[in-house]
């Protein structure tokens, strides 16, 4: 891979760093307004959690949540590896072993959403 397309990368993942960290923090506020503020006399127990989490605009939020949180921690501890070592193997095995993390969690954590979702 040339020099060029690495930088290019490197600025994509520097600037989706950013755009999730902004999104991660614009989402928890909906996510804790939602609810603990929004509807103050449904009191938490776990039948009420199933029939909000039954919605779509719930299940866009925990799903979105959980990418979101999920890129920004993962490509987090890969711009820690980038800062101690400049080896490409490193660095592709770092990658592509966060990159296998990330999505069986998204795929495990969609999974638990959709199963909540279809419970009777």
């Amino acid at each position: 891979m040339d020099t060029t397309s690495k930088i290019r990368r490197n600025v994509l993942t520097w600037f989706f760093q950013r755009v999730s960290g902004v999104a991660l923090i614009f989402l928890i506020v909906i996510h804790m307004w939602n609810l603990h503020y929004a509807h103050p006399d449904v009191h938490p127990s776990y039948p009420n959690l199933i029939e909000r989490l039954r919605t779509i605009g719930y299940i866009a939020l925990d799903f979105s949540l959980l990418a979101l949180s999920l890129f920004h921690g993962l490509n987090g501890v890969r711009n820690i590896v980038l800062d101690y070592t400049s080896n490409s193997r490193v660095i592709k095995r770092w990658s592509l072993g966060l990159m296998t993390v990330g999505i069986v969690f998204s795929l495990w954590g969609g999974a638990a959403l959709i199963k909540i979702m279809t419970m009777g």
